[in-house]
């Protein structure tokens, strides 16, 4: 496994790369999250591989620059999921790339948002990523316990978690609703330290309206899987 610092220091090299050639792309994942929190030079954990978020029109010039950092794209599946997916392999390990939006368990828009922050996409973005997931392992306990404690709550898409998208978004999908609180809970639980924002978070997604979308979803409830079972791609 690579050096942490030095997996985190590739990505930002590929995404100033990626920007020099006017490709829209940001750092995801666990990397993101410790070079967003300030711990780039000293990531709190090891990475397994490095993420990425790609718009669609940015995936051709993006597969330019990681072959001339020393990537190799898995061919076949690249071919056959380019248009959502796209893995690599290259000095930092392996390299996964989503296209316009994170799929997990929940599917999390993210290509009108992909500029509004750089290297990394936005606090609140991360935090979603992370929340999204069912059941949270390690991991990503850690890393939304190290966002909650670097920044703060706010209304803006500057350096806080913005609890008014947050609430937005959420009250139009009820399954997100569900995962993302719970795992918020779960965290929160684990880690007293960051409860007074995972509570500030909860009160405005509480708060916030709740679409026809959301409401008839929510009649039928947990009799019904709200999430899709991820499944492990690439080599």
């Amino acid at each position: 496994m690579a050096d942490a610092a030095a997996q985190v220091a590739e990505g930002v090299e590929i995404v100033e790369s990626c920007r020099a050639a006017g490709a829209a792309v940001r750092l995801i994942g666990g990397a993101a999250i410790a070079l967003h929190s300030g711990r780039g030079d000293a990531p709190h954990r090891a990475f397994s591989d490095l993420d990425l978020i790609a718009a669609r029109r940015s995936t051709k010039t993006l597969t330019q620059v990681l072959e001339a950092h020393g990537f190799e794209g898995e061919r076949q599946f690249n071919a056959l999921n380019g248009d959502r997916r796209l893995v690599f392999h290259g000095p930092a390990g392996k390299l996964d790339v989503f296209v316009d939006r994170f799929e997990m368990c929940h599917e999390i828009p993210l290509v009108e948002r992909i500029e509004l922050d750089t290297p990394t996409i936005t606090v609140t973005d991360l935090l979603l990523t992370k929340l999204q997931v069912v059941e949270l392992n390690e991991k990503d306990a850690q890393d939304v316990a190290l966002l909650l404690t670097a920044h703060e709550c706010g209304s803006t898409e500057g350096d806080v978690v913005n609890v008014d998208y947050l609430g937005r978004l959420l009250g139009n999908d009820w399954g997100l609703w569900r995962t993302f609180t719970n795992s918020l809970e779960t965290v929160a639980a684990t880690a007293p330290a960051v409860r007074p924002r995972a509570d500030r978070i909860l009160e405005a997604v509480e708060a916030a309206p709740r679409t026809r979308r959301f409401r008839l979803r929510a009649r039928i409830g947990e009799r019904k899987r709200w999430y899709d079972i991820p499944e492990e791609v690439g080599g």
